[in-house]
């Protein structure tokens, strides 16, 4: 179908098809239950009746509606942005968790295949627009948290960004590294060099823009104080009882990563000691306190 025939039909996009050149879209599903959903792609594509495939060339699908980009949430994953977006939900604030906006710009092509990579940005810029007409708002702030794998690219991601705001979430390598380490298979130097990465991001976010930072630990031990400073930040309110009702929630419920299993526990302790050494003798540790604690 022409574009100008789904304009008025909410069509959600799905993710990049670098290989045929074509976006693919799930039309009819509800904006608010993406909005919830712990992740947006996984709600599009279990319930997906149908899949627009879009050629590039047509552009953005819905013509834009919304003339503002999304607040991005940059994160080194298992820190509580699940939560996170749970409160901003709670308090009625626009949030979506994890749709494929820039999957491109993280994909093999783009490194392999310098001649594409305009193209590749422009197609992002057209996927994060049709994103915004489908579940933002030109009234208010649209929360849009990325999986970690993004801190690898946060210059492309906001590249010509009309946004200039973005959050990032941490949490301190022992406990990142524990949890990250119980549910999957990872090496030390996996872990060590991910971490880096997260910070190497939230190094760049500071300086090329306005980057509000949020740590787990601080979220949990301070929740109502750490809101009220993201509250002035997003210019919204987050009430004491928005706070609550989604701390009382777990985070993770539904989506397989609620918690460890005895083999995962025992994955950890295998290599808990010589991830902490490397953490330490790599200058990552040095790297953490010069970003983060100063």
């Amino acid at each position: 179908k022409p574009a100008a025939a789904l304009a008025d039909h909410p069509i959600f996009p799905y993710i990049i098809d670098i290989a045929r050149g074509r976006t693919l879209y799930v039309p009819g599903l509800d904006a608010q239950k993406l909005r919830e959903a712990p992740f947006a792609n996984v709600y599009a594509k279990q319930h997906a009746a149908a899949i627009l495939s879009v050629p590039w060339e047509a552009g953005p699908i819905v013509r834009p509606r919304v003339d503002t980009d999304p607040i991005y949430v940059f994160s080194s994953g298992r820190c509580g942005s699940t939560l996170l977006h749970n409160i901003l939900l709670s308090a009625k604030i626009l949030s979506i968790s994890e749709p494929h906006v820039g999957g491109a710009l993280i994909s093999p092509a783009y490194g392999k295949y310098p001649p594409i990579r305009p193209l590749l940005r422009w197609v992002t810029r057209t996927f994060a627009r049709d994103l915004m007409s489908v579940v933002g708002s030109n009234n208010e702030p649209l929360v849009v948290k990325l999986r970690s794998q993004f801190c690898r690219v946060p210059h492309l991601l906001l590249r010509k960004s009309r946004e200039r705001r973005t959050i990032f979430m941490t949490r301190r390598f022992e406990s990142w590294a524990k949890s990250v380490g119980q549910l999957f298979r990872v090496t030390p130097a996996y872990l060590v060099a991910n971490y880096r990465q997260s910070i190497e991001c939230y190094a760049y976010l500071r300086q090329h823009g306005d980057c509000h930072f949020l740590r787990y630990e601080d979220l949990i031990e301070q929740p109502r104080e750490r809101m009220t400073h993201l509250s002035e930040f997003l210019g919204r309110d987050i009430s004491r009882a928005a706070i609550e009702e989604a701390m009382r929630l777990g985070s993770q419920k539904g989506t397989g990563l609620e918690r460890a299993s005895e083999q995962g526990l025992a994955r950890w302790e295998a290599i808990k000691d010589d991830a902490h050494r490397l953490f330490v003798s790599s200058g990552t540790a040095d790297f953490y306190n010069e970003v983060i604690e100063t």
